[in-house]
């Protein structure tokens, strides 16, 4: 198990399709089979899920994800899966 986040957003159709394409084309780390992968991103109907496996930190390899919410002042929160379990 890694770093859980949601980052909440209010997205636009045309907004979920960009970021949808940003999604599909982050790099993709070649790694062992069955090994976990250094990122996981999902967008869903409240904005996106992220597990970070190696780093607590919600935006690491996803810089042009955070550049396009930024230039299209995206608003946005951030908040720690684990906090919202409990």
């Amino acid at each position: 198990m890694g770093f859980e986040f949601r980052i909440m957003a209010s997205l636009a159709q045309g907004q979920r399709q960009h970021i949808a394409q940003l999604i599909a084309a982050l790099p993709q780390a070649p790694r062992a089979p069955g090994a976990m992968p250094d990122t996981d991103v999902l967008l869903t109907d409240t904005g996106l899920y992220v597990c970070q496996y190696l780093r607590p930190e919600p935006w690491h390899g996803l810089e042009a994800v955070r550049d396009y919410f930024k230039a299209a002042t995206i608003a946005h929160s951030v908040h720690d899966a684990e906090d919202e379990a409990m």
